[in-house]
């Protein structure tokens, strides 16, 4: 199926087909389950929903995370250490992650490197790692991936995440991207 965008580009959908599910019965503590029930309430959700929201993060994200050795920050510590750095060292800093730490994660979770991998891993960085929040588009007919970010880390975190990310797309696919960068949000355009 193919839909015209306003911007006049055509983007292919595809179908996601759903999971197949199954059945599980297993003990918990009272205490878990009355927590996991409020939380049911707050975020308006089933019981199962949210159990599979959080199997999902463990399989998809967690258990990744713990066997390569991640550390949690919180996002004003993380902003306070941008703070301290200048534009030189945030570069430094960016360029010097962004050069081993996400082909070391992609060949760790998925094998391989390859386009669709570091997609994956640049939703999931953002998905998971609490850097902002992102948007994503491919244009199947001209192999152009777009990713629009907007987070609370202000220009230095800009910096960073730019630097970061055309740093990760340099080292893995040895592709050049294009980006846009505002005080607290950015573009990146890259071509398959």
């Amino acid at each position: 199926m193919k839909i015209k965008y306003k911007n006049d580009i055509t983007k292919n959908i595809i179908p996601i087909k759903s999971k197949k599910s199954s059945t599980i019965s297993f003990r918990i503590d009272e205490d878990y389950l009355k927590k996991l029930r409020e939380e049911t309430q707050e975020k308006k959700v089933s019981l199962n929903t949210l159990a599979n929201q959080i199997f999902g993060e463990y399989i998809e994200w967690q258990r990744y995370a713990e066997r390569f050795g991640m550390v949690s920050m919180s996002k004003d510590a993380f902003k306070y250490v941008l703070d301290s750095l200048d534009d030189k060292q945030i570069i430094e800093l960016a360029t010097t992650i962004g050069q081993k730490a996400p082909k070391e994660f992609i060949l760790f979770k998925w094998k391989k490197i390859d386009s669709e991998n570091i997609v994956n891993f640049i939703k999931m960085y953002f998905g998971h790692c609490g850097y902002g929040r992102y948007d994503y588009a491919k244009d199947i007919e001209n192999n152009n991936y777009t990713f629009s970010i907007h987070h609370d880390f202000g220009r230095k975190g800009s910096l960073f995440l730019k630097s970061f990310l055309e740093t990760l797309l340099k080292s893995t696919l040895k592709k050049d991207c294009q980006s846009i960068v505002t005080e607290n949000s950015l573009a990146i355009f890259f071509k398959e």
